[in-house]
């Protein structure tokens, strides 16, 4: 199972909600196979207030998913299948809302005052924790009907726990 991980994962998206560990595992992963990684928020976010137009933050991406190599962490659903044509595996951080809230709470309360690395602002408002509250509802049947459309291409990891993530994560981390 190990060697068909790595034999298929040149480029790999991370998806799930805000606080399910997509920049965490992003990160690891990407250091584990010497691939380039892209935060989608770095290249969303000027700054802590301002987006980048959707033509600048699409003409960026499009020039990263030309890349022989990369992992990408973000959802950004309008660009989901943009990214999925590409990609050779999906990672979907299916992880139950609960822990997703209690982590987005737990690094709030870590980095109040402290610039986020990824380029996300560091904010906890009402907008936000009912879009993590709703992430699922509104974004599973999208997520799954592309897993369907491009089943024959992709590898399509979903994990639902903390257990799985790190079973996964022995794997990859195994080498061949």
């Amino acid at each position: 199972m190990m060697e068909e991980y790595r034999s298929i994962a040149n480029r790999i998206i991370i998806i799930g909600s805000p606080g399910a560990g997509k920049s965490t595992l992003s990160t690891q992963i990407a250091q584990i196979g010497n691939i380039p990684l892209l935060h989608l928020d770095s290249i969303q976010w000027i700054d802590n207030e301002t987006n980048a137009s959707q033509a600048t933050f699409d003409a960026k991406l499009k020039e990263e998913i030309k890349k022989d190599q990369w992992v990408i962490d973000g959802n950004y659903a309008r660009t989901l299948e943009l990214r999925m044509k590409r990609a050779e595996m999906v990672i979907w951080l299916d992880l139950p809302r609960s822990v997703c809230l209690y982590r987005i709470l737990k690094r709030y309360v870590k980095n109040k005052g402290k610039k986020n690395p990824h380029g996300n602002p560091d904010r906890l408002d009402f907008s936000f924790l009912r879009f993590v509250w709703n992430f699922k509802k509104e974004n599973d049947s999208k997520i799954k009907s592309l897993k369907i459309k491009y089943q024959e291409q992709l590898h399509f990891m979903p994990i639902h726990s903390g257990r799985q993530l790190k079973e996964f994560m022995k794997k990859f981390e195994t080498k061949p």
